[in-house]
């Protein structure tokens, strides 16, 4: 992954180095490496930048690539098209997630959409996260194929193909693949 955007956003922010330091709990050495590329942070590292950031973790994940979409609408903006085959993607190898943009999503912003739409595949007794995150906007999830178990705080549910949630900002909250079969959900969020 390229973290080519985190520099951008720190900046923009108004942080240097040591106060985004001093508000993840991590090195400034560290932090100098990631915007580099020389170092791949951990899930659990990510969102702690994030949400320091006030940014969705996707703004962090930002590859070369100008656009997801491959056939753009009319120039008045009606609509764009983003195919299956050209979605942007980026996997979490430790926890075995993969997330894929199934709105506009572009590394300069040119083409990214208020709501921000994902493709979630989470593998068989894994976790979407390390452990429970908090998101700075509402978000809902709809499950496509298998069974999560979601942890809300300390509630746990239990949703199947068909489900979906509505979870709101701030609140802590995991997913557990707890079927045998790889999970499906599509996420919504607004930007």
């Amino acid at each position: 992954m390229n973290f080519i955007k985190l520099k951008q956003i720190r900046k923009t922010k108004g942080y240097t180095l040591s106060v985004l330091s001093n508000k993840t709990g991590c090195t400034s050495s560290y932090l100098s490496q990631l915007e580099r590329g020389l170092k791949q942070p951990s899930l659990d590292m990510l969102r702690r930048i994030s949400n320091c950031l006030e940014v969705p973790i996707f703004e962090l994940l930002s590859e070369n690539e100008a656009s997801t979409i491959l056939n753009k609408g009319t120039a008045d903006k009606k609509y764009d098209i983003i195919r299956h085959n050209s979605r942007k993607k980026f996997v979490m190898p430790e926890i075995r997630t993969e997330y894929e943009f199934i709105t506009p999503y572009s590394a300069d912003d040119s083409d990214t959409s208020s709501v921000v739409g994902m493709y979630i595949t989470l593998k068989p007794g894994k976790w979407s996260c390390e452990k429970s995150v908090s998101l700075n906007y509402d978000f809902s999830i709809f499950v496509i194929q298998g069974t999560v178990e979601t942890l809300i705080e300390d509630d746990r549910k239990t949703l199947s193909a068909g489900d979906s949630i509505y979870i709101y900002s701030g609140i802590q909250h995991n997913f557990y693949n707890a079927g045998n079969t790889e999970l499906i959900m599509i996420g919504f969020g607004k930007r």
